[in-house]
């Protein structure tokens, strides 16, 4: 991601040398700036506070660049707001007095504007209205100011927050609560002479649940572990797990972090406890076994002197499964001579050649598995895709694959040199980690070669503005901040767009080419043009929001935010936040009725459905269901919800025209993601737990298939049209493409690093 930065900040600075001495020998009217848009085009803000605007040129060649670093900003009124011009908060408008103002950004001759409109606050509100606290843990409040336009916005960093009684609750300037004594208090947020409250009582925390108990994992597989709180009030099911501190006996047999996500390192018996001042400390046993064999790839590989070569370890356990043991296993080189193997933590099973000659490469975790690695004389290779084209502002990773002396063949991406005969048109790194990844930086064509030990190989890079594809699927890669792109004609990856950190899902409205993307990490939406493939807007919203579903007929985005327990209600049209509606406790997916005005939000942390009347932005009913919802899917046709629950085996099936459960189906452990496809009666269900894919007949309510996919499958997409069904699976950075008449993987699609979710163009 740092990569992507430096280029970008390299490729504006380059744009303003050349609208500034038209220097390079390019194209003056070629290269002309045409068109400046901004954004949000229009934006209500009450007094005193701002709201960023954002400018993006498009040229006379296709290039679409971010000049809101570069352009003179303005405002017609000042005196209703002001915006900056200072480096590090250029575009900010500022409102100052009431009315609207028009938004100006100029480069030379070409401006673009939007307008901003300052509305008094009439109300303010606190959300959640009531909480009940634990001592020593915090809670979030939310200050939403109801302006005089009917608009809404979120207030919370610019009220006063003040607690009645700090003894019990004090309350930070961004409305966090630290509980400090059992009590009640009043969570007030002033502005002016308006003033909401809230109100918090702090309990204690006298015991605490462990579950699972007893357990017995694999080596390399995950187990979420969780801490059910009885308090003083009575209350006895409080999920608590992110606040004792857990611990494992033995860290060198498996791991636990602070939310209670254990993994399997080696094969042993040993404790994880969970720990509270005050309480008893619970714990429970946990067997890690080992894998019956070791399987090492790639199994006869040949490498030139001087490259590297990542070899990956699978154990086969119990039932046939295999999980990935690359960074558990112990690797050795029987002649480190000729190759030396790495057991260091970045780079286990990283192998430099050294010399010429044969080594063994051993992969030992209990079980062993072995690899001969072959060192020896390249004659030549070759670079992968053939002459590619991209639009301006994505990225596209090359591959070298070399030819040997003996007529093997072997990627050798990571040990060629790269280099690009016109880095303004298209850059190309030679970063760890993104060695051969060209970034498109303006329109027009570029050679990118690739040197090893003097040998030679190179393509043409043609960067074009291009019409969305409707051939394509966006996954959020959360390991880079990144959406990333893919040909579903061709099921190969296409390119990755640069969004916010820590994306989790995405959401795409083909009829407008755009994309909208949760950013879990900063708390915003990226608004992505998918016909240009860049970034063109974000939207602040709760904190650590999730999942997000759209509603195009109403101009409508909902987001769940995760830790703020609320979800967010955006307008498509103006690409701002209309409402924000309190729900249950850590909301994680939302799903959509357009028909009924009905949002489905899945709330983790309570074990429930809070269902939405899109016309009142109020919830109306609540569903129990079962342990740790993290998914729904929709069947209008049918009135039915399923909704996947990660801490269950079960997929629970829920009637919208009653909002009752109807039943729940045993589809597998740690279910993660749920899609329908309503002509077919299937629903599709991603099993964390067993790496498969679970098919559910809809009219019988029962399993009819289990597909085998990738590790840690996350996220699923239907497309009917092609029959096609997309497995996100975050453990093997891969999404399984599959069949849906035969139920069976037809493509793996590779190159994504730390994939959540997906969404497919139908």
């Amino acid at each position: 991601m740092g990569g992507a930065k430096m280029t970008k900040g390299f490729f504006v600075a380059l744009v303003m040398a050349l609208l500034l001495c038209g220097c390079n020998g390019s194209d003056s009217q070629s290269d002309a700036l045409t068109t400046i848009t901004v954004a949000p085009l229009s934006a209500t803000i009450a007094p005193g506070t701002s709201r960023q605007f954002k400018a993006t040129g498009f040229y006379a060649n296709g290039g679409v660049v971010d000049l809101t670093d570069i352009v003179t900003w303005s405002s017609s009124n000042t005196a209703v707001a002001t915006v900056s011009n200072a480096a590090g908060s250029r575009g900010v408008a500022t409102a100052v007095g009431a009315g609207s103002s028009t938004i100006t950004a100029t480069s030379g001759s070409v401006s673009g504007s939007g307008t901003v409109t300052t509305a008094s606050v009439q109300s303010i509100s606190v959300t959640p209205a009531s909480q009940v606290g634990i001592v020593g843990d915090t809670q979030q409040f939310r200050a939403i100011g109801f302006l005089s336009n009917g608009a809404t916005q979120d207030l919370t960093e610019v009220v006063q927050w003040i607690s009645s009684n700090p003894a019990i609750a004090a309350v930070s300037a961004t409305g966090v609560t630290s509980a400090a004594s059992v009590g009640t208090v009043t969570v007030s947020a002033t502005s002016g002479s308006l003033t909401g409250t809230a109100t918090l009582t702090v309990v204690t925390l006298v015991s605490v649940v462990l579950t699972p108990v007893n357990e017995t994992i694999d080596a390399g597989e995950a187990l979420q572990f969780t801490a059910t709180g009885t308090l003083s009030n009575g209350e006895t099911s409080r999920n608590v797990t992110s606040l004792v501190n857990w611990s494992s006996a033995n860290p060198a047999i498996i791991t636990i972090n602070g939310n209670g996500a254990a993994s399997g390192v080696s094969p042993g018996s040993t404790t994880i406890s969970a720990a509270y001042p005050g309480i008893v400390t619970q714990s429970t046993g946990v067997t890690v076994q080992g894998p019956t064999s070791i399987t090492v790839t790639p199994a006869n590989p040949s490498a030139v002197v001087g490259s590297t070569l990542q070899f990956s370890a699978t154990g086969s356990f119990a039932g046939g499964i295999t999980r990935g043991l690359t960074t558990l296993a112990t690797w050795s080189s029987s002649q480190p001579g000729v190759a030396a193997i790495s057991n260091a933590a970045a780079s286990k099973g990283l192998a430099t050649a050294v010399a010429n000659g044969t080594t063994v490469i051993t992969a030992t975790l209990g079980a062993q598995g072995t690899a001969t690695l072959t060192v020896r004389a390249l004659s030549s290779f070759v670079i992968n895709p053939s002459n590619p084209s991209i639009p301006v502002g994505s990225t596209l990773q090359l591959t070298a694959v070399g030819t040997f002396s003996d007529s093997t063949t072997q990627e050798i991406t990571d040990s060629v040199t790269w280099s690009s005969s016109a880095p303004a048109i298209a850059s190309v790194s030679n970063s760890a980690g993104s060695r051969g990844v060209v970034t498109a930086n303006a329109t027009g064509s570029a050679t990118i070669t690739g040197t090893i030990n003097g040998l030679s190989s190179s393509r043409t890079v043609t960067v074009a503005t291009t019409a969305v594809p409707t051939a394509r699927a966006f996954v959020t890669s959360t390991g880079s901040s990144n959406l990333s792109v893919i040909d579903t004609a061709s099921n190969e990856f296409v390119l990755n767009i640069l969004v916010g950190p820590g994306p989790q899902g995405v959401a795409v409205n083909a009829s407008t080419n755009r994309a909208y993307v949760a950013n879990s990490s900063n708390g915003t939406i990226s608004i992505v043009d998918i016909a240009n493939s860049v970034e063109i807007d974000t939207v602040t919203v709760g904190a650590g929001p999730l999942g997000l579903a759209l509603n195009p007929e109403a101009n409508r985005l909902y987001v769940a935010n995760s830790q703020s327990g609320t979800i967010s209600v955006l307008n498509t049209a103006t690409d701002t936040v209309v409402a924000t509606i309190p729900v249950g406790s850590t909301p994680g997916s939302v799903a959509v009725g357009p028909s009924t005005n009905r949002i489905y939000v899945t709330n983790f942390g309570s074990n429930t459905i809070s269902v939405i009347d899109s016309l009142s932005n109020s919830v109306i009913d609540t569903i129990i269901v079962g342990p740790g919802p993290v998914d729904a899917a929709l069947n209008s046709q049918a009135s039915r919800l399923y909704v996947a629950n990660s801490f269950g085996t079960t997929l629970s099936v829920i009637n919208t025209a009653t909002n009752s459960l109807v039943t729940n189906i045993s589809v597998g452990a740690n279910a993660q993601g749920v899609a329908v496809d309503p002509a077919a009666n299937r629903a599709y269900v991603t099993l964390g737990g067993t790496g498969a894919l679970s098919v559910v007949d809809t009219t019988t309510n029962t399993v009819i298939s289990n597909i085998p996919v990738g590790t840690g499958p996350k996220g699923v997409a239907v497309k009917p049209a092609s029959n096609r069904i997309y497995v996100v699976n975050n453990g093997s950075n891969t999404v399984s493409v599959i069949d849906s008449l035969t139920n069976s993987v037809i493509a793996t699609i590779p190159g994504l690093i730390g994939p959540g979710d997906i969404a497919v163009i139908p």
